[in-house]
């Protein structure tokens, strides 16, 4: 049986990046996803944890609010309450794989630059509008 979830929801903070002693990246954050409508709308907050050169990529693009979707393993834990004694339980979702989703966010892709080493390969200098030497 595998152990694998995904949820598609908003992240709830930015992501809280640190490093292990031995270099390696941990970021950590909440996405909050909801169900239901009006009165019946429930929303519930998952707390994700994500590794190594993802962790890094994740936190310098995932904003508080972003769309957000995570495919994972969940981890479920216990500890013992220190105050009364309780078992308690606390669950995660391992990433595997983070991305923001395009549904409701505007992407934008700036192309400019690489289309213009394409065409001064092809046909050398591009002479633009209010370049006084092209004129």
């Amino acid at each position: 049986m595998t152990n694998q979830i995904t949820i598609v929801g908003n992240a709830g903070k930015p992501i809280e990046l640190k490093y292990t002693a031995s270099g390696l990246a941990q970021g950590s954050f909440t996405v909050a996803t909801t169900s239901g409508k009006d009165e019946k709308k429930v929303t519930v907050w998952h707390n994700v944890t994500v590794f190594g050169q993802m962790a890094e990529h994740a936190a310098s693009s995932i904003e508080k609010g972003s769309r957000v979707f995570v495919i994972g393993k969940l981890d479920i834990s216990s500890y013992e309450d220190k105050k009364t004694g309780e078992k308690k339980w606390t669950t995660k979702i391992l990433a595997d794989e983070i991305g923001l989703t395009v549904r409701f966010n505007a992407v934008f892709a700036d192309k400019t630059d690489q289309t213009m080493k394409q065409v001064t390969q092809k046909f050398g200098a591009v002479p633009f509008l209010g370049d006084e030497e092209a004129f």
